[in-house]
């Protein structure tokens, strides 16, 4: 290059030479020399610039031949004139449009006292236009503030809008509308605010599992109904080790022992089993061979006949030759339900089990070994203590999962806290929790009096017991973090998968078959991949409703002559036959068949006639 000399008033001690800063390496590699410009502050990314080495000092090209005076719009009046620095004896002063400080070179007009940073007056070459800002947007030196479009308060350089108040920092506004996230498969594509099309259901961002806001910035695939903060996008590709790691679970070897794995098609005896049990009575549970188990037993829940011991439930075929298509679902809960935890005996297990045939009465062997007095390590302050209810319709709500039951529960009498068996054990749980539905990291214990919001089903509880990932501030409940990982439906051979979002290349709305209504595509769901269709959880009969009644339950009344049978759906135009004005249509009641006469729970259980026996 041929040497260039410039005499520039901002550096009058030595001439200033046009260098190159830039040199290429023998591998085809360059070198860049480190380097910010006096005039505007900022690093010089050119090949060449004017520099004095021996001062160290250094102008752009550009800002070395800036006019000496220039008409601005924002001061028509008079000229301005550009000056090395400030013409104040404190060498600082506020520019007159974005109203950050300088020292630096600027324009200014003395009549008037009305000055311009550099940036401001006629860089014009570096604004921008963007498709969510109705005006130009211009640079900014680096100075801080809060960004309309990352939602942070940091220090960077800029691009601000000198007509309304809007102000980016330069690496958001530069930054791509398409963008590779390590977490997801598809690329994701920036917008300026979250879609129309996905603002039905309140969204949440995977990395941080913060809410997206309406109005920010946000990276996103459509199809998967995937959506990840501006920002988070920014730190998930500046430090992937920490937020986008390709393992799931950080364990091995012996460590793997002391994790809890969920899903399981049966979650609450393997708990049970594992957590509520002396070791000799696990072992005795799981081997059929063993002389040391009870042929029959007395209970206090059930006083009228002996407990005996069975090997081997009535199998599914059994019951499909004696019941029909309808009621097959039903028969089924009735058969394979444990009168204690109410969950399925299943006879896949192999586990004894105790029955009163007589009376329809079963429960596992785990249950029949339940200790009389449990404490719950999150609520150390009071034994728990076994109980039942003697009524056949009395119901409790369980505090942890919020389901009513007829479940035997344990209780803090001190505290009035009741528990259903299956939350008890899931409670009894003192390592870590591997749950497919969070692959990341392991879940522990938590219990809050604060207002959680579950990450599966969206609900929002006050006081509830469930897992947790505190750095990702993922929360599930006890109820579907105990979720079987597939079931059934009578009228579907195929099985439903519990699945997870995102869902991969699925652009349609999901509608649970049964309740007709959309279901938030954020939470967990069961889906059958053959036929696609896809149902609540809570909406399966054999995961909500037969999950937490035992049907089936026969008592008398004071105000009918025949013994009334629990049924989980009225007939249709059915009323109770106490209070007639309420209407029963398919839903739980007391029922006479051979009367067609049906009573509220609410009206049997005021009628109930307890059986000195029980």
């Amino acid at each position: 290059m041929e040497e260039k000399q410039l005499n520039h008033f901002s550096h009058e001690e030595h001439p200033l030479i046009l260098c190159e800063l830039q040199k290429e390496n023998d591998d085809g590699s360059i070198d860049q020399k480190s380097a910010v410009c006096y005039g505007c502050q900022e690093q010089i990314l050119d090949p060449a610039a004017y520099c004095c080495f021996r001062c160290d000092f250094f102008l752009h090209k550009r800002c070395a031949e800036l006019p000496r005076q220039i008409t601005h719009p924002m001061h028509s009046q008079h000229h301005l004139v550009l000056l090395g620095k400030p013409p104040y004896s404190s060498n600082s002063y506020i520019c007159d449009a974005c109203g950050q400080d300088w020292k630096f070179f600027n324009y200014y007009c003395s009549s008037c006292d009305f000055g311009l940073d550099v940036s401001c007056a006629i860089l014009d070459q570096r604004e921008i236009k963007l498709d969510c800002h109705d005006h130009p947007l211009r640079q900014q030196r680096p100075a801080t503030f809060y960004c309309n479009a990352c939602d942070m308060v940091d220090e960077d350089s800029s691009y601000l809008c000198t007509i309304c108040p809007f102000w980016i920092h330069k690496k958001c506004a530069l930054r791509s509308t398409t963008v590779k996230h390590k977490d997801h498969d598809h690329s994701l594509l920036l917008a300026y605010s979250l879609p129309s099309d996905y603002r039905k259901f309140q969204q949440q961002c995977p990395v941080c599992w913060k809410t997206v806001h309406l109005s920010r910035w946000v990276y996103y695939c459509g199809p998967c109904r995937y959506f990840v903060h501006f920002a988070c996008v920014v730190i998930s590709q500046e430090d992937e080790g920490q937020l986008s790691e390709d393992i799931e679970y950080p364990i091995s070897g012996e460590q793997d022992q002391n994790v809890v794995k969920l899903p399981s098609s049966n979650a609450a005896q393997e708990l049970i089993a594992r957590f509520l049990l002396k070791e000799d009575e696990i072992g005795s549970s799981n081997d059929s061979g063993k002389s040391n188990i009870e042929e029959e037993i007395f209970m206090d829940t059930h006083r009228k006949h002996p407990l005996v011991l069975s090997e081997k439930v009535q199998n599914l075929d059994e019951i499909k030759s004696t019941t029909s298509d309808d009621d097959q679902e039903e028969a089924k809960a009735l058969l394979l339900l444990c009168d204690r935890c109410i969950e399925p005996i299943c006879s896949s297990d192999d586990h004894h089990y105790y029955a009163c045939v007589e009376c329809g009465y079963f429960v596992h062997l785990t249950c029949s070994n339940l200790p009389l007095e449990l404490h719950i390590p999150k609520h150390p302050q009071h034994p728990f203590s076994l109980m039942y209810n003697q009524s056949k319709v009395g119901l409790f709500t369980c505090e942890a999962c919020h389901w009513q039951t007829t479940a035997n529960f344990y209780k803090c009498e001190p505290c009035e806290l009741s528990i259903c068996i299956k939350c008890a054990s899931a409670s009894m749980i003192t390592s870590s929790v591997m749950h497919d539905g969070h692959k990341k990291h392991l879940l522990t214990q938590f219990q809050s009096s604060d207002r959680i919001r579950c990450t599966a089903c969206g609900h929002i509880y006050r006081g509830g017991f469930g897992f947790a990932c505190e750095d990702c501030h993922f929360y599930v409940c006890y109820d579907c973090a105990l979720l079987p990982s597939t079931t059934t439906q009578r009228w579907d051979k195929h099985p439903l998968l519990l699945i997870y979002p995102p869902y991969f290349e699925h652009p349609e709305e999901f509608y649970c078959v049964l309740c007709e209504t959309e279901i938030n595509p954020n939470c967990w769901m069961y889906h059958c991949r053959e036929c696609d269709y896809s149902l609540h959880p809570r909406c399966i009969l054999q995961i909500g409703r037969f999950r937490r009644v035992k049907f089936g339950r026969s008592l008398n009344v004071n105000n009918h002559s025949h013994p009334l049978t629990l049924v989980p759906e009225a007939k249709y135009k059915s009323f109770c036959g106490s209070c007639s004005d309420r209407r029963l249509d398919w839903k739980p009641a007391f029922e006479c068949e051979s009367c067609r006469f049906y009573l509220c729970p609410d009206c049997a259980f005021e009628g109930e006639l307890i059986d000195d026996e029980e």
